[in-house]
């Protein structure tokens, strides 16, 4: 009887202590995202444009480990014919692992990078339509018990 009870008090001082340390390492942990500061760029985005041209003038920053510049990734570049413009998408991820994504607009050579032949990047318009409207705002609303969604346009 009295062995139960030291092992239950033993097991509920060890508890306490395992939950002092977790709230203190949770504390000290690193969760603030990295920052991307964006210097001028006079830049075309054409067929012969690469990663490389994209990172130029952009570097990263995170407040616990530095500089992170080398660490930036191109996401994926989406053309948009209409407005003759490519908007690249960043991101960086610390050594903690948070993540920060940006996005930048340039100006586009759409005739240059069509006569290449090789388009791998996404044109949104053309991909999702209905996701470009003229008033800019898509409202969804469901009725209650019923699980179809409606369009309010």
């Amino acid at each position: 009887m009295v062995k139960g009870n030291i092992l239950g008090i033993f097991f509920t001082i060890l508890s306490g202590v395992l939950i002092a340390l977790i709230v203190i390492a949770y504390g000290r942990s690193d969760r603030q995202d990295p920052e991307f500061r964006f210097s001028a760029l006079n830049l075309i985005y054409d067929s012969k444009t690469d990663d490389s041209d994209l990172i130029a003038g952009i570097n990263a920053y995170d407040s616990r480990d530095g500089d992170l510049t080398n660490r930036i990734v191109v996401e994926k570049v989406v053309l948009n014919r209409d407005a003759e413009t490519a908007v690249v998408y960043y991101a960086v991820a610390d050594y903690s692992g948070n993540v920060a994504k940006q996005s930048r607009v340039f100006p586009a050579d759409i005739k240059d990078i069509e006569s290449d032949g090789e388009i791998d990047e996404i044109i949104e318009e053309e991909q999702y339509p209905n996701l470009f409207m003229s008033n800019g705002a898509e409202e969804f609303s469901s009725a209650e018990g019923s699980s179809e969604e409606e369009t309010v346009q």
